[in-house]
């Protein structure tokens, strides 16, 4: 009976062997049909479920990240024309050493008509073909004090018969011949100019001037020595100089030297002289009229 019981207990464990066995190929089966993949051979061990999916996100990552770089080469590029761009703008900006202006000699006509002269001279720069003499002296004003038309007679000399200086018949100033301009020239041809009358002023302005492309009227005398007189106008006083004149600057040169348009008959025919400064223009609290842009609603 022992013997019979030992015998079997053998033949059981066999079996489970057996049954355990079975179990484990139909387990490797079953993988292989779900995975696709190949059976195992002996000793190979088989792939746990979750390192598959481990495996498949972490490459996902990798190749998101090229992309992510690809537009940096293409910033760098834009940049490129930007950075070009500034040297083009830079030549425009650098200011020119000197310039000689096309400006027309225009001589004055009666004995003291030099100012409207003067402005026939710029308005012939500006416009191309300026009014005549005659109609910027009816259009001008007159006025005792020079500072707001003409003092006198154009027609008139600044002497009497006894060789007395006349000062009744004098000349007019910035401020009514930069009105004068504007009133009776630029205004009418609907110019995108305006002349200005200032006081004050000194030569690198007017060079600046010259050299942006606008003539310069400036006072001066005619003789280096001048005298002068107080007179009294309903505004105040107001101070006379001996040889009023004007000058129309018309170039500018890298030595700080000038071409001015002199409007006055010379017995010599040159009218246009080179110079360093302006004769008594201190007299005239250096008064000049500059042309500049018309501003929008000006």
């Amino acid at each position: 009976m022992r013997a019979w019981l030992q015998h079997n207990k053998l033949l059981g464990t066999a079996i489970a062997i057996s049954v355990l066995g079975l179990l484990s190929l139909g387990s490797v089966w079953a993988y292989a049909q779900l995975t696709d993949k190949p059976l195992p051979g002996p000793g190979l061990v088989l792939p746990t479920p979750s390192s598959t999916p481990t495996a498949k996100p972490s490459s996902t990552p990798t190749g998101t990240a090229t992309p992510t770089h690809t537009p940096t080469p293409s910033r760098t590029c834009t940049s490129t024309p930007q950075w070009t761009a500034t040297p083009t703008a830079s030549p425009t900006a650098t200011p020119l050493a000197e310039r000689v202006l096309s400006v027309p000699v225009i001589l004055q006509e009666l004995p003291l008509s030099c100012e409207f002269a003067g402005m026939r001279m710029v308005l012939a720069a500006l416009l191309g073909t300026p009014p005549s003499e005659k109609e910027l002296i009816d259009c001008a004003p007159r006025n005792p004090n020079p500072n707001l038309g003409f003092r006198g007679d154009p027609g008139g000399y600044n002497r009497h018969a006894n060789g007395t200086i006349n000062w009744d018949n004098y000349g007019v100033y910035a401020p009514a011949v930069a009105e004068a301009l504007n009133r009776c020239a630029l205004d009418p041809a609907g110019s995108k100019f305006r002349a200005v009358a200032v006081s004050g002023t000194n030569y690198p302005q007017v060079a600046q001037a010259v050299l942006d492309g606008y003539p310069v009227i400036v006072w001066v005398t005619k003789r280096q020595k001048a005298d002068t007189t107080q007179v009294d106008t309903p505004q105040g006083p107001v101070q006379l100089v001996m040889g009023e004149h004007v000058w129309v600057v018309v170039g500018y040169h890298e030595d700080g030297t000038f071409d001015v348009h002199d409007p006055y008959p010379q017995q010599s025919k040159v009218q246009t002289f080179h110079v360093r400064s302006f004769p008594n223009w201190e007299l005239f609290d250096h008064m000049a009229v500059f042309v500049e842009q018309r501003h929008a609603g000006r």
